[in-house]
């Protein structure tokens, strides 16, 4: 009976393990000229996608940041202008359609709500569920700051970048529609800055998403 009732709390283990997990996806972004939510100023074009539907967020992020009412925008440049040029994350900023000033969310802040508790853990069901809950918080971190904007961005001649911004709209995010992204790009030669303003739009398409192999 004692053997019964090991075996017992291991399979339970195992299938909180199972539960609380993240799974890892690469995001790869479409074609720079694919993008509805497109503006091109001097040479350096910023493209934006917003990832506003349970569908999407999930396909991208694993886990519905929607839910809570976060908006992911996915920031895609592409710099063909004679100069390298220089993106601040903390410059960046959404009017949305309500005339609010939202800044882009730290996404570690983001993950805050939605981590797996230790429920199971303080039940009785032990280092199994603890860990497995533990391990998914770490990945889940991981993942969404791995995809996030970093703090300074340099955009080099001829090249490509692109990064995650979080956004707090609020449930239902309903001032998204019409909302209005500024990238201010500073000009590395000539210390000048410009303003990229991109609306946000619906019927995007989704980038290309595949699931990371484990190490």
């Amino acid at each position: 009976m004692r053997i019964a009732a090991i075996l017992g709390v291991i399979v339970i283990g195992a299938m909180l393990a199972g539960c609380a997990s993240h799974e890892v996806k690469a995001l790869s972004p479409e074609p720079i000229e694919n993008y509805k939510n497109r503006v091109t100023e001097n040479g350096v074009t910023i493209a934006a996608q917003p990832f506003s539907t349970k569908e999407t967020a999930e396909a991208v992020f694993t886990i519905d940041l929607t839910a809570a009412g976060y908006c992911p925008i996915l920031l895609v440049m592409n710099n063909e202008s004679a100069d390298s040029q220089l993106v601040m994350k903390a410059d960046i900023e959404l009017i949305d359609s309500a005339g609010n000033v939202r800044k882009p969310v730290p996404a570690n802040v983001v993950v805050e709500k939605f981590k797996h508790n230790k429920m199971a853990y303080e039940l009785g069901f032990g280092i199994f569920s603890y860990t497995s809950a533990d391990d998914a918080n770490k990945k889940m971190v991981g993942d969404l700051s791995n995809k996030e904007l970093p703090a300074e961005k340099v955009l080099l001649q001829n090249r490509k970048t692109y990064g995650a911004l979080y956004f707090d709209l609020g449930p239902g995010l309903k001032t998204l529609p019409n909302a209005t992204l500024i990238v201010p790009i500073h000009n590395m030669k000539s210390g000048q800055t410009k303003q990229i303003k991109v609306r946000m739009a619906e019927d995007l398409p989704l980038p290309q998403v595949q699931q990371e192999s484990e190490q």
